[in-house]
């Protein structure tokens, strides 16, 4: 247990750190923005493309690993929408929002620095694959969802196809993935100069988006609906971590690797986008903030709890 909590500990440790800092006020929500732009748009591209350019031979393919983790999240997605019904607080435009908050999890502020941390940068291609289209399909999946419960007549699936189009065209992530591999091809390797480059910037990603993200949770409250916020956080946190599970076991064939690295993103608390569409739409607003910041220290246990259970074999 103890190789858990030098893992786990810091990781929580830095999020404290950002959340302190806000909280005194040294840092604010507008710098907080700043540091996770550049996670997002710079550091985490650098390691992908870093990654990718100077890996060998992969074993496993991004459908299966798509099937395993988008699979467990639609049906999560699917369950959120029937159970929004019987909660007051979240059932609003056929509980697109508790959907979102259900399935939309933390992946790059903290997932992914978990699984780094953990595994090292051996993961980093399974949890590109996932992070690359991770919000732009949900994005397209939340927008379609409130949809079909509108009478506004102000919907129209060409142009948000077209938004999810333009999104993944212009996701750093993707497009870090793409240049990497297409790098890959030309078999030139890395300059020195610029392989170090890449590397600091790739070094800076796990730190700067833990510290964001606790400079985040500074602005979410828990006051609000308590039974949508545990709703959504059973819903987050349990259920769709055991579909991923049972898909990575017993439905799709991918290196065990990729399994705990799909395992892992399924069990991490709801995401600040998550956050957005409910504020965007002013539905649910209390619960789905409440679901971020309880479920994220929620995580500091059950995150411990699964990678002691993948190291010991027992999933």
């Amino acid at each position: 247990m103890e190789p858990i909590l030098t893992t786990v500990l810091p990781v929580f440790g830095m999020i404290v750190l950002g959340y302190g800092f806000a909280k005194a006020r040294i840092f604010d929500a507008a710098a907080g923005r700043g540091l996770s732009l550049f996670v997002f748009n710079l550091a985490i591209p650098a390691l992908l493309f870093k990654t990718v350019a100077t890996m060998g031979a992969q074993q496993g393919a991004p459908w299966e690993l798509w099937i395993a983790f988008f699979g467990g999240l639609a049906v999560t997605w699917v369950a959120a929408a029937f159970v929004s019904r019987t909660v007051p607080s979240l059932d609003v435009s056929g509980g697109a929002a508790a959907s979102m908050a259900a399935g939309f999890g933390n992946l790059a502020l903290l997932g992914t620095p978990l699984a780094l941390a953990h595994f090292g940068q051996q993961v980093a291609i399974p949890l590109g694959m996932i992070l690359s289209i991770h919000a732009p399909i949900l994005w397209f999946a939340a927008m379609l969802h409130r949809a079909l419960f509108q009478t506004t007549g102000g919907f129209s699936i060409r142009r948000t196809a077209w938004e999810l189009f333009r999104h993944l065209a212009t996701n750093a992530i993707v497009l870090g993935l793409l240049a990497g591999s297409l790098w890959r091809v030309t078999g030139w390797g890395l300059h020195p100069i610029f392989g170090t480059m890449l590397g600091m910037l790739a070094d800076a990603s796990v730190p700067t988006a833990l510290f964001a993200l606790g400079v985040s949770l500074a602005g979410y409250s828990l006051k609000g609906s308590w039974s949508g916020m545990f709703t959504l956080i059973g819903l987050k946190m349990v259920l769709m971590p055991v579909l991923v599970f049972i898909l990575v076991h017993y439905v799709v064939s991918i290196p065990p690797l990729w399994g705990q690295v799909a395992v892992l993103f399924a069990a991490m608390p709801t995401g600040a986008n998550a956050f957005l569409f409910s504020q965007r739409n002013n539905e649910a607003v209390a619960a789905v903030s409440g679901a971020i910041a309880l479920g994220t220290a929620l995580a500091a246990v059950s995150a411990s709890v699964l990678l002691y259970l993948m190291d010991t074999g027992a999933i």
